[in-house]
């Protein structure tokens, strides 16, 4: 009995799934944000970030994060191409390499560039999640983090997001609101 609860309820999810589309790369989010430097206060500000298909496959994307902390301000930008494929009728795997440049007060001006292997995927027609990898490397001083996220859908072109990222000496998060066209 349990055995047939669960094959049933792991098949509900999957079809559940299967009824929304592909995530769209076509975005603009604007939000708050904040990192936490371990051992600093936090840093907060806000985040833009936009991404626009190109063709099935290729897209552009950039952002930009501006976060201070008691008069300190910290900015970074990136830009760059991705590349996207669909692996089910819910859910596409996504590559992305940017151009990353980090200015902040004191003179800090560098820059680098970052990549990002990951997977989004619509639950149902209003829930997508988000799991990737992403790798920074500025001046030669490299990061790995775990970005997690996902974002509501509450009509066609608005949702609500949040995204976390994690690595062994910084965490960041931002929340926002998502326009899809």
């Amino acid at each position: 009995m349990n055995k047939k609860i669960f094959a049933g309820a792991i098949l509900s999810v999957l079809s559940f799934g299967a009824m929304a589309d592909t995530p769209s790369f076509n975005y603009v989010e604007i939000g708050y944000a904040n990192t936490d430097f371990d051992g600093l206060p936090d840093f907060s500000g806000f985040e833009i970030k936009a991404s626009k298909e190109l063709s099935d496959n290729w897209y552009v994307a950039g952002d930009y994060s501006d976060v201070s902390e008691n008069g300190f301000s910290l900015q970074l930008t990136t830009l760059g191409f991705g590349y996207k494929n669909d692996f089910s009728a819910s859910s596409s795997y996504f590559a992305e390499l940017d151009y990353a440049r980090l200015d902040a007060d004191g003179g800090v001006d560098e820059s680098g560039y970052e990549m990002t292997f990951g997977v989004r995927s619509m639950l149902n027609s209003e829930i997508e999640l988000k799991a990737a990898i992403e790798y920074l490397d500025i001046d030669n001083d490299d990061t790995t983090s775990l970005v997690l996220g996902g974002a509501y859908n509450f009509t066609d072109n608005m949702a609500f997001y949040a995204d976390y990222k994690y690595d062994s000496d910084v965490s960041r998060y931002g929340v926002g609101v998502r326009f899809s066209f």
